[in-house]
């Protein structure tokens, strides 16, 4: 109860506008972005380094990268990325 007290769940629309403001620690985001484009690809995964607080976690799924998107993140297993401070 006190871990879950801690976590929060968003779902939107990762187009538009996003509504949270606080940093968060790590953003689950997975098999979403092998059906955008690189330009949308790009503008998300800034979207995830402006949400996330230096050294949060991104996890994505295996068939996702990061490569030449961004130097934001540093890729510290198969799937998850750190934010670089």
């Amino acid at each position: 109860p006190e871990i879950k007290s801690l976590i929060e769940f968003h779902q939107l629309n990762l187009i538009q506008e996003w509504a949270m403001s606080e940093p968060m620690d790590a953003i689950f985001c997975r098999n979403v972005m092998i059906y955008f484009d690189k330009k949308t690809k790009a503008k998300l995964v800034e979207r995830y380094a402006n949400t996330l607080c230096d050294g949060g976690y991104l996890f994505i799924g295996h068939s996702e990268s990061l490569f030449n998107l961004t130097d934001c993140f540093e890729l510290i297993g198969n799937t998850v990325y750190r934010k670089r401070a």
